[in-house]
């Protein structure tokens, strides 16, 4: 994981003055897991109901969730790898 990735999502943290106690239980993982994510350690690897429960905590849609971590040329390059049935149009 890149060290850019996470910054827009932990500014919007930040901005919200969440702790990452709250961020976990929105996302229903533990304070550990938030801590490795922002860490870099590791890749997030969360269910449709964990990334709804953390767009609901952070007042965004999943779109800009994903735009947030990923940027659109992180999105383009990935998505070129995509098989062509689930690659975006």
């Amino acid at each position: 994981m890149t060290s850019e990735r996470a910054v827009k999502v932990i500014e919007r943290i930040r901005e919200l003055n969440l702790t990452n106690r709250e961020v976990a239980d929105a996302a229903g993982v533990g304070e550990r897991a938030i801590y490795r994510w922002f860490s870099y350690e590791r890749e997030p690897k969360l269910t449709f109901i964990q990334v709804a429960g953390l767009c609901t905590k952070l007042d965004w849609t999943i779109q800009e969730l994903a735009s947030a971590y990923y940027p659109p040329e992180e999105t383009t390059e990935s998505s070129a790898e995509l098989p062509g049935d689930l690659a975006p149009n």
